[in-house]
């Protein structure tokens, strides 16, 4: 039987990232939803995340759209944001690629 362990990564307000050793992946917890990822799918949320982040994105998101569809892992799970989730959501991957690379420059 095979134990899941996962370490957390990186916790914003709205949302939380795990690793998982065993499993060699991730997991991102939305709250309602927790979907499991690989390394590539979470560099592609990083993408997303950093066009996300842009001042234009932003400035349409605040007078145009409330709400944003985040598709993931080749559209397997979809998720709705509101204003408030998506800059939580560019924080989260933010932060969990900073204790990524964090974790890293400590073990070698």
């Amino acid at each position: 039987m095979l134990l899941l362990i996962m370490e957390l990564i990186f916790s914003s307000a709205y949302y939380s990232s795990y690793q998982s050793s065993t499993e060699r992946c991730f997991y991102i917890d939305f709250g309602h939803k927790t979907v499991k990822i690989t390394f590539c799918q979470l560099l592609s949320l990083r993408y997303k995340a950093k066009q996300m982040s842009a001042p234009e994105y932003i400035h349409n998101l605040l007078n145009h759209n409330d709400t944003v569809l985040l598709s993931l892992c080749d559209k397997e799970h979809l998720i709705l944001l509101d204003t408030l989730m998506v800059l939580d959501f560019i924080n989260l991957m933010k932060g969990t690629f900073a204790m990524i690379e964090l974790n890293a420059a400590l073990v070698s």
